[in-house]
């Protein structure tokens, strides 16, 4: 439902005074807006968290200070990334050992390769007497197969045992590599509880004091714009078709009465919350520099939609259903056709003119 607040129905529409049981139509200017609340948020807005649980063990700013990018905000002690790079540090130590030429994995299969080797060639030599005693007639073709068997099988045991001295060595190496990121990964992980502010800004918040708990699901240091604020609004489903960027906001605060405050809408969300039935809009907001503003402020808006000047207007009690009115005179209800409303008037389009009176 389109609707005003009360502060700018003051600025944007003359009062109609007392109503009668009669009415007609008359020229003046009408405003339709869009209501919409929210809160005021620092520019830059973000929320600063830890990568991995640990105690907070340190804290080196305070609440309202100016941070700038780089500068470290606080530290957190965590036993469990110390015992992960224990681990990391054995691991990449025996996949080293392992990968090594003199390792003992490497080393036994060097080996093993070596005795296949000099068996083979033992057995191709063998191979060869028995070769040329068949030529001499001198032994069985029995044992001149017998021989050659000896020599194909610890040839093809000798080829084996080479590929899989190579294939071994290379999976040891790749072991090896993968065990040295995983060191360096946890080695860096040690940089990521001295947290650091990541843009220059305000802080506005410190959630954890020294000694608590924290996870990664956790905001710790809420930092933003020290001087810029911008507005989150929400808009309820049924008005958010019409509100379009650019269009001017008229705001009310709270904590700052009877003070107008102008901005303009910056960017519409194209998503609807299932819980509340609103879209999500963010807007400027153009802030006095005596104003002492607080992030997360409450603000109630109205988002200027549309605007007619010297439209021709009647009150909103006068029409009926299917936008029906009585015209003094007629016996039949008029049909006429509105464009813009606010919460008293309705612009009329056609049906009826300025002379016309209206009837309850």
């Amino acid at each position: 439902m389109k609707k005003l607040l009360p502060f700018a129905l003051t600025v944007l529409l003359a009062s109609c005074g007392g109503k009668t049981e009669t009415a007609s139509p008359e020229k003046r200017d009408i405003t339709q807006a869009v209501y919409a609340s929210g809160k005021l948020f620092p520019k830059n807005d973000y929320k600063v968290s830890a990568r991995l649980p640990g105690y907070v063990e340190e804290i080196f700013v305070n609440v309202g200070d100016t941070v700038k990018a780089g500068q470290p905000l606080l530290r957190i002690r965590s036993e469990i990334n110390t015992i992960n790079v224990e681990a990391a540090k054995n691991q990449f130590a025996l996949a080293s050992r392992n990968a090594s030429e003199n390792g003992p994995v490497l080393s036994a299969l060097k080996q093993d390769m070596m005795a296949l080797q000099s068996k083979y060639e033992l057995d191709s030599v063998n191979f060869r007497r028995y070769e040329n005693l068949l030529a001499q007639k001198s032994t069985s073709q029995m044992q001149y197969d017998q021989a050659k068997v000896l020599l194909d099988n610890s040839r093809a045991a000798y080829r084996r045992s080479q590929m899989n001295y190579t294939s071994t060595k290379d999976r040891l190496r790749t072991e090896s590599e993968n065990a040295r990121l995983q060191l360096d990964a946890q080695n860096s992980n040690l940089g990521d509880y001295t947290i650091a502010a990541a843009v220059n800004g305000k802080v506005y918040d410190i959630v954890p004091n020294i000694g608590d708990l924290v996870n990664s699901q956790m905001v710790l240091v809420e930092i933003g714009s020290a001087n810029e604020f911008e507005v989150e609004l929400s808009i309820d489903e049924t008005d958010v078709s019409f509100v379009q960027t650019g269009q001017n906001v008229i705001y009310e605060i709270d904590a700052f009465k009877d003070v107008e405050l102008k901005g303009t809408v910056q960017e519409i969300y194209p998503r609807i919350s299932a819980g509340n039935k609103t879209a999500r809009v963010t807007a400027t907001i153009e802030l006095k520099p005596e104003m002492n503003i607080y992030s997360g402020m409450s603000v109630e808006s109205n988002i200027i939609v549309s605007q007619k000047k010297n439209a021709l207007v009647i009150p909103r009690e006068y029409i009926k259903p299917g936008n029906l009115v009585k015209v003094k005179g007629k016996e039949e209800p008029v049909k006429i056709t509105s464009g813009v409303s606010d919460l008293e008037f309705v612009e009329v389009l056609s049906g009826i003119t300025e002379s016309d009176q209206l009837e309850k």
